[in-house]
């Protein structure tokens, strides 16, 4: 009887109890690749600069643009229990809350009523979602990256927006952009929506999210982290901006104008130490505002303030966020699950009309057949592999998911104009 029981609940519950199992599956493959005989990644270098934060060490040290820690000293103070343990251990703590982070954002997705895990639909969305986005989490899980969390964070600030609870909002954003700055496009969008109280939160939340690890390391020291972090960002070097695997308008715009002409950047980019010239950031700044104005330049208007909209107003808001930072590279392209969650989710749910919807599955595939071919298993050596990377697939491939919300959002539009 007992038996029968559970075969009758798993037939009546089918849907839920395959993502279940998918989850249980993807949850054990992704601890399995946790290995502290990797190369060195973004979590050594958390580990090493929390250490000598509690230490009150230098934190900022530079170091030609790599393996250096680039956050503010809050992340610094919060991520130094961490340190108490030997760095395996560490490492597999770190992991593990990525992981349950990286199912929170669904949990949260949930809570807005934007999946269910109880419908055939559901697990289309979850499957093509994995497909489309795998590469970019494992990734962030062998490297320890940081991109999980903070694409949890972004995703609770709209949580929090969504619901009308902006300072607990402003306290996720503030929180994101102590780790990084490209969250500062919500901040944007949340002025163009005229969330004048949330805009306000967050300026005080970052004033006192700035001074709060003064508690441990004193208010003199504190300042002093301050300013050799912001030395620290201004002074990167330019091979950053010149790297092929770099996936940014900056650094595609690098490429173009000053990379391209020097005959051995593409092996030797890393000894490129010409600095960018004006038309470089000329020609960023006009794409940003470009690309910004012509997705939301309705977002003044009220009468297109519905939630479907909102959606993707957020997830055209991840992809802005990836493309006008000036370093885009594979790992930061996890914050991707948003914005295909909601495409897939219109598209299952038959939320677009048959143009769009035909326009928007086109636009995904041809941006997954340039994320499949961003593989050197697929050239004869690695620097045939370069020269595909130098023309930046990975940004296409975002610009294509960019066309894709604009198509979908064009229907919603449509679809909104046509009730009234």
């Amino acid at each position: 009887m007992f038996l029968k029981g559970i075969a009758q609940y798993i037939r009546n519950n089918y849907v839920r109890c395959s993502i279940i199992l998918f989850i249980l599956i993807l949850t054990f493959f992704l601890i399995l690749i946790i290995s502290p005989k990797r190369t060195h990644g973004d979590f050594d270098v958390y580990f090493r600069s929390s250490q000598n934060y509690l230490a009150n060490a230098p934190v900022y040290v530079p170091h030609n643009g790599i393996e250096e820690f680039k956050y503010s000293p809050l992340f610094a103070l919060l991520f130094s229990p961490l340190t108490f343990f030997n760095s395996t251990v560490a490492l597999y703590c770190w992991d593990i809350l990525n992981i349950i982070l990286l199912y929170m954002i669904f949990y949260l997705l949930y809570k807005l009523d934007q999946i269910s895990f109880s419908k055939p639909q559901d697990i289309g969305i979850i499957l093509c979602l994995f497909v489309l986005t795998h590469r970019f989490i494992l990734s962030n899980i062998t490297l320890g990256q940081i991109n999980i969390l903070l694409c949890f964070l972004m995703v609770l600030t709209m949580y929090f927006e969504i619901n009308k609870r902006y300072f607990w909002a402003s306290v996720a954003l503030t929180f994101s952009l102590m780790i990084k700055f490209f969250p500062l496009v919500l901040l944007f969008y949340f002025i163009l929506k005229r969330r004048f109280c949330l805009a306000g939160y967050t300026v005080l939340m970052v004033i006192i999210f700035l001074l709060l690890p003064a508690i441990y390391s004193g208010f003199d020291l504190n300042l002093r982290y301050l300013h050799d972090w912001y030395v620290l960002l201004k002074s990167s070097p330019p091979h950053l901006f010149y790297s092929v695997r770099n996936n940014s308008f900056l650094s595609f715009y690098s490429w173009f104008f000053i990379a391209r002409h020097n005959a051995h950047y593409i092996s030797g980019y890393y000894f490129l130490m010409e600095g960018l010239t004006p038309i470089v950031y000329q020609a960023w700044f006009i794409t940003c505002m470009v690309f910004f104005s012509a997705f939301f330049y309705d977002a003044l208007l009220v009468k297109y303030n519905e939630i479907k909209i909102t959606y993707l107003d957020y997830s055209c808001l991840f992809i802005c966020g990836l493309l006008f930072n000036p370093l885009a590279y594979l790992n930061s392209l996890v914050f991707l699950i948003v914005p295909y969650f909601f495409i897939l989710r219109y598209l299952f749910y038959l939320g677009l009309d048959r143009k769009n919807a035909l326009i928007c599955v086109f636009l995904v595939l041809l941006g997954l057949m340039l994320n499949i071919f961003d593989h050197k298993m697929f050239f004869n050596d690695a620097h045939r592999y370069y020269l595909f990377l130098q023309y930046k697939p990975l940004m296409w491939t975002m610009i294509l998911l960019y066309l894709a919300l604009f198509a979908a959002k064009h229907s919603l539009r449509r679809r909104s104009s046509n009730t009234y």
